[in-house]
């Protein structure tokens, strides 16, 4: 298939079944405190065999029972810190407490995620679709997060009159989202600023919209074929030697405005997310002359391996700006693996990001079954950790395969 709307299109309608399939259904039994292990859903049981141990499921099972008791009485989970950047946070905290198993209506943790969407609900602008608040600095990173956690429940909601109102919030958040694409492609920190871009803001974007498309709202195509073109010329290939192999990877630059690359771990696992978002899966993907699948593989192999540099860096208490951001990066770095085309990717790459996880969380001082505070609070840690730790569980529709 060498044309971006056929591509696009048959892989949309195809992961449009699967995750309204899993929306629509009750969800497998909660991870959380108090429910049975999600892992152990009879479907799910043959897929994680190699993946999910007890370690996985205890440390599961603490983080996502910390996190709900971390959600303020509004609905936001600022509790442990980060109320500058509330949106984002609430967004992911949500997304985390979906993918263990719990949508507005049932699980354990019904009401955590049902308070959460009428929080993000309410800070949405009537007029622009912009999720946003007055003192809110999570811009569009934020207000990507909160449509895709809408996005993952709408299909889930038992109440017809919620369900409609929620598909208009998210039809907002679209249209906001295609509004703000800049003429290079890509999107910048808000909506109505159409002269800067970077890669971080822009994988939030592709993904609220793929997961909109996913859920049946309409996504234009221009805003897909734009992005298509940024992914491409944000490139930057890279030429590395491993074991006396030689191979051509591909980094992504900061941003087109900017050019600036730093051969970040982080950029290029979002760079991978946001060809994934938009279709592309596989080496042989092509749009109009350019070979973006290629870029695809390439940077697959380059995250393979920079995993352990990455990790090594992190552990060294190195503080480069892509290790500042750790969580963040193996968000969309195991999102990129666990999408990959062959299994070796994820089967190297997941067991020792749990394992480091699962340590990680032992260690948090407060032993309390989060992870320690990274920049914005406990529940932006734990938050992205247990997102981590959930992605062979697919429950989350963003995780189906």
């Amino acid at each position: 298939m060498n044309a971006l709307p056929r591509l696009f299109a048959a892989i949309f309608a195809c992961a449009c079944m699967v995750s309204l399939a899993w929306a629509q259904e009750a969800p497998a039994p909660a991870a959380g405190d108090g429910g049975a292990d999600a892992s152990e859903a009879p479907a799910l049981r043959i897929l994680n065999k190699k993946h999910v141990n007890e370690d996985l499921k205890t440390a599961v099972r603490k983080g996502v029972k910390r996190l709900a008791e971390l959600q303020d009485a509004n609905g936001a989970f600022t509790r442990s810190g980060g109320q500058n950047i509330a949106i984002a946070i609430t967004g992911l905290a949500g997304l985390a407490l979906v993918a263990s198993g719990s949508t507005p209506d049932k699980g354990p943790h019904a009401t955590n995620v049902r308070k959460a969407m009428e929080y993000l609900l309410s800070c949405q602008d009537r007029n622009t679709g912009y999720i946003t608040g007055a003192n809110d600095g999570s811009r569009i990173h934020g207000h990507g997060y909160a449509t895709l956690f809408l996005t993952q429940i709408l299909g889930s909601l038992q109440n017809q009159a919620e369900r409609t109102k929620l598909e208009k919030a998210i039809q907002d958040a679209v249209k906001c989202i295609e509004n703000g694409q800049t003429k290079f492609g890509g999107w910048g920190y808000v909506p109505d600023d159409l002269t800067w871009d970077e890669g971080s803001t822009t994988v939030c974007c592709i993904q609220a919209l793929r997961a909109a498309s996913d859920a049946g709202i309409n996504v234009k195509m221009k805003t897909i074929q734009m992005a298509i073109k940024y992914m491409y010329d944000t490139a930057d290939q890279r030429r590395f030697t491993h074991e006396g192999n030689d191979y051509t990877g591909y980094t992504f630059r900061y941003s087109l405005s900017s050019g600036w690359n730093s051969d970040s771990y982080a950029l290029c696992a979002a760079g991978i997310a946001t060809l994934n978002g938009i279709g592309v899966y596989s080496e042989g993907a092509t749009w109009k002359e350019h070979e973006i699948g290629k870029v695809y593989k390439g940077g697959l192999l380059w995250l393979r391996y920079k995993l352990d540099d990455f990790n090594g860096r992190r552990k060294a208490g190195q503080g480069s700006l892509d290790v500042s951001h750790f969580y963040y990066a193996h968000f969309y770095a195991c999102q990129a693996m666990w999408n990959a085309p062959e299994d070796v990717y994820f089967d190297e790459y997941f067991p020792k990001l749990r394992d480091m996880l699962v340590e990680e969380q032992k260690r948090n001082p407060a032993n309390n079954g989060g992870w320690a505070s990274q920049s914005y609070g406990e529940a932006y840690t734990s938050a992205y950790a247990l997102l981590i730790l959930l992605v062979p569980y697919q429950v989350l529709p963003l995780y189906s395969k």
